[in-house]
């Protein structure tokens, strides 16, 4: 249902399908029903198949933390590989490491007001004085 709320041909699940459920970490559940999963499996699934494409622009809300800490470093790892192998990045959040390394400019909105538009280094300065 995810992907194809992405607009993901159910082609491309299908040939893809074994690299999910491994990403996912869900080899000896991917048969069992999904409303049976815990929270964690669910958002692994859901970063599996919301990951598999490579967006010319990427919209994220905050980094995304899934699961425990080996997934969480294997989530970021292929993040980053989405990001790298993306035209346009953009991202909302809060973390001044994750703006300073991923960005190359920053806009500081407040109640949907541009407060600092500028580089990641001069917004997040003003932003977390």
């Amino acid at each position: 249902m995810r992907a194809a709320l992405l607009g993901v041909p159910k082609s491309f699940v299908d040939e893809n399908l074994n690299d999910i459920v491994s990403f996912a970490e869900l080899d000896d559940f991917i048969h069992m029903p999904v409303r049976t999963y815990s929270s964690g499996m669910h958002m692994r699934l859901a970063f599996a198949v919301s990951t598999m494409i490579s967006p010319e622009i990427l919209l994220m809300d905050e980094w995304l933390s899934v699961g425990d800490k080996n997934f969480n470093h294997k989530a970021e790892k292929r993040l980053n590989s989405l990001i790298e192998g993306s035209n346009i990045l953009v991202i909302a959040s809060h973390s001044r490491s994750l703006i300073e390394n991923c960005c190359t400019r920053a806009v500081w909105l407040d109640k949907g007001t541009i407060k600092l538009d500028g580089t990641p280094k001069e917004v997040c300065d003003a932003y977390f004085e």
